[in-house]
């Protein structure tokens, strides 16, 4: 007789978690999403999985703070669960979620000014009064970190906060997340003459800023 978890043809009707995860883990992005589509949840939590952190380090390297970054990264994965049945096989999987997060970005730039990193300081009234803290921008390295892996980071963080925000998206898709020209046209909706010009600019603006701290010699990806 037959175990009373096999159907007629003896398959394991209750397969472990464990064996899902594994033959889903075997599939493409796009072959994920498309199970998404018919149901099978859990195959979301592989693409999350394989996605959480290139995302979140393109809407920080967008964003330049690390709960606003992770705020809206999953409000992307939250946004492309919600709309999955809106995929469609045209377009690679990765791109479509980028293409979300960076209309997320782009709605917060719009509607809201970021404000400049500061710090606080004591100023006494110039009229002998009592003194007052106050809010300046702070623009100096922090002489507590040393130059390591970290501090590196942080300073080509630094240099891509000061890329105009028209020219970061495509200059982060490319040079952090290695997008290639057609993906990015892909992502931001925009011409692929507009990309590379957007591109091109990026890198302009980031040499600019970080080559009196590592020097001239910065390579970029190929064209």
């Amino acid at each position: 007789m037959k175990d009373k978890e096999k159907g007629e043809e003896g398959l394991n009707l209750h397969e472990p978690l464990k064996g899902n995860r594994q033959r889903f883990s075997e599939k493409t992005d796009e072959e994920l999403i498309l199970m998404v589509q018919e149901g099978q949840n859990q195959a979301y939590d592989i693409l999350v999985g394989r996605y959480k952190n290139r995302l979140y380090s393109y809407l920080y390297r967008l964003l330049g703070n690390e709960s606003e970054a992770e705020e809206f990264a999953q409000e992307t994965f939250v946004r492309a669960y919600m709309h999955a049945d809106k995929y469609k096989t045209i377009a690679r999987f990765s791109t479509w979620l980028y293409t979300i997060a960076t209309n997320l970005v782009r709605n917060r730039i719009r509607n809201i000014k970021r404000r400049p990193r500061t710090i606080s300081m004591w100023t006494e009234d110039s009229g002998g009064e009592d003194g007052r803290w106050v809010d300046v921008k702070d623009d100096g390295p922090n002489p507590e970190e040393t130059m390591d892996q970290k501090k590196l980071q942080e300073l080509i963080q630094q240099a891509i906060e000061k890329i105009p925000s028209k020219y970061r998206p495509s200059f982060v898709l490319r040079e952090m997340n290695g997008l290639s020209y057609e993906e990015i046209a892909a992502t931001t909706g925009l011409k692929l003459g507009t990309v590379r010009s957007r591109i091109n600019r990026g890198r302009m603006h980031f040499k600019k800023a970080v080559s009196p701290l590592l020097g001239n010699d910065l390579r970029f990806k190929g064209n």
